[in-house]
């Protein structure tokens, strides 16, 4: 395959989106860390418990949730019941499997939370989405995603 460079407003796109996203979730994770002391990363998987059926994931589709490795996701586990919100337990129907389960004190700093990063996603991102610039935004993103999810690495 040939490659060739980048067109000028490739280069620019990509950049600008490096800078954004890397500012973009330090700004985010700041002001969870300053309002909730929780870091962006415990807001995220606190959502991803949330949303699961019953409210608890397998360790191994919570780390695939968050993109994270099983030893570094336990470190994240460690700390979300060191806060006391989730806890592990052995999943009854498969003995070899821990479950992450989301307690009620988890629930209710993730509702705590909420506000902030919605304020804080609006506030520094969605604010510079015009009118239909979301959904094309998306589109192109989620496409991203996927190629890269279904590419081995």
């Amino acid at each position: 395959m040939e490659v060739t460079a980048l067109s000028t407003d490739e280069e620019s796109a990509w950049r600008s989106y490096l800078r954004s996203h890397a500012l973009l979730t330090r700004t985010l994770d700041a002001e969870l860390r300053a309002e909730h002391g929780m870091t962006l990363l415990t807001y995220d998987a606190l959502v991803q418990l949330s949303e699961a059926p019953g409210q608890a994931m397998y360790m191994r589709n919570l780390a695939a949730a968050l993109l994270y490795s099983a030893s570094g996701l336990t470190r994240i586990v460690d700390g979300l019941e060191k806060a006391g919100y989730a806890e592990r337990r052995i999943d009854p129907a498969n003995r070899r499997a821990t479950l992450v389960t989301l307690t009620p004190e988890g629930m209710q700093a993730l509702r705590a939370a909420w506000p902030t990063h919605v304020r804080g996603v609006r506030g520094h991102f969605a604010r510079y989405l015009g009118d239909g610039e979301a959904p094309v935004l998306h589109r192109v993103l989620a496409a991203v995603a996927e190629d890269l999810e279904t590419t081995p690495a």
